[in-house]
């Protein structure tokens, strides 16, 4: 592929991550207004999300054949293994243990696309999307949890992590724009909506309470 075919991803991406931003997730964390018990409770639903996180990347480690994106997956897997430990440990006082239906459902998208997508969709899955993603939270996280060991861990290494998925696309050529961009635009939706979740769950636990 092209470098403007690359760029064409990267700005569509750019943008979906700009919307994420607006989210009200994001604008819980970063909203001065927010009480800490709120974003306590966003650390509480983020459990989930994050270690079902660990069977995503071990999903796409799993069905992955191809021996350079195999190569990449088990690089990225190694590099994330033990963040879902890490983040348990930022809330060391909170012991709850949540179950959500929504959260759930879409950890378990995330795990059966790696399983059914070819293998550069695998990675501009992980690296495009959710890494972008966890960007952008990470850097709201860092700014209501300052110096807290799991955001500064991520607000570095997603960077380092999305732009791999760039350096892929610039390798291969065995992808379309419009291939990567419906699978960018599926997986920001349940990003989206995984987000608004814990966002309600923590408005809803922390005001009821």
């Amino acid at each position: 592929m092209t470098q403007q075919d690359v760029e064409r991803v990267a700005r569509h991406n750019e943008q979906r991550q700009r919307e994420y931003e607006g989210s009200a997730l994001i604008r819980l964390l970063t909203d001065t207004g927010t009480s800490d018990d709120t974003k306590k409770a966003v650390l509480t639903y983020l459990q989930p999300w994050s270690n079902a996180f660990q069977r995503m990347i071990s999903a796409r480690v799993t069905f992955e054949s191809d021996p350079e994106l195999r190569a990449l997956a088990l690089e990225h897997q190694e590099e994330e293994i033990g963040h879902d430990k890490i983040l348990a440990r930022s809330r060391a006082e909170d012991r709850q243990l949540v179950w959500d239906p929504v959260i759930e459902a879409g950890a378990s998208w995330f795990v059966d696309q790696f399983g059914i997508l070819p293998g550069v969709q695998r990675a501009v899955l992980a690296h495009l999307a959710l890494e972008a993603g966890s960007l952008v939270f990470s850097q709201a996280g860092t700014r209501a949890f300052p110096q807290d060991e799991y955001f500064d861990l991520h607000d570095e290494a997603d960077v380092e992590h999305l732009e791999m998925g760039y350096e892929l696309l610039r390798r291969r050529s065995d992808w379309s724009v419009d291939d990567v961009v419906t699978v960018l635009d599926r997986a920001w939706q349940v990003i989206g909506v995984v987000s608004d979740r814990i966002a309600e769950c923590a408005r809803r636990d922390t005001v009821a309470a």
